[in-house]
């Protein structure tokens, strides 16, 4: 009797681990989905002593499904494109752009460039950074770029104080 309870006890153990390493094994498989229209934030503040609030900016990111990604600034006389290329997911922290053309970062053209990431508030909130060895006149930087980038939502209905 005592080896019968003894032996359910080490398969119900064993039955246990086994379903947390399986859950485990699915959560690490779920794939992270980035494409969408992304809007550049920054923090703001009134006074050096109060801590910023993030406020979004006129620089649009556009990652599509297909693997395409756009970046673009709205400004007065229109929207124009800074850069476009292609990009890649390369693991639950690291998405990297392959640089057709880029008029903020011309040295980046070309190039591959990794950027490491974080998402918050539901997968809508994007902390990227990237490193950039070189500026556009070739001097050395060697230095970390951050950027804070909010998904773009549709909202349920179309808003009343909209300005087009």
């Amino acid at each position: 009797m005592k080896i019968r309870y003894f032996l359910s006890l080490m398969v119900a153990m064993l039955l246990g681990t086994m379903s947390t390493v399986v859950a485990q094994d699915i959560e690490e498989k779920v794939p992270v989905t980035l494409n969408g229209v992304w809007q550049m934030c920054f923090y703001r503040s009134s006074s050096p002593d109060i801590p910023g609030e993030l406020k979004t900016s006129n620089s649009l990111k556009i990652l599509s499904d297909d693997g395409r990604f756009c970046n673009l600034v709205m400004m007065p006389q229109g929207a124009i494109i800074i850069g476009y290329g292609t990009y890649k997911v390369e693991s639950p922290e690291v998405y990297s752009e392959t640089i057709e053309k880029n008029i903020h970062l011309p040295q980046l053209d070309g190039k591959k460039n990794e950027l490491h990431f974080k998402l918050e508030e539901g997968g809508d909130l994007m902390y990227i950074k990237y490193f950039l060895t070189h500026d556009k006149d070739g001097n050395q930087v060697d230095s970390w770029c951050y950027e804070i980038w909010k998904r773009v939502e549709m909202p349920e209905e179309y808003p009343e104080n909209i300005i087009r």
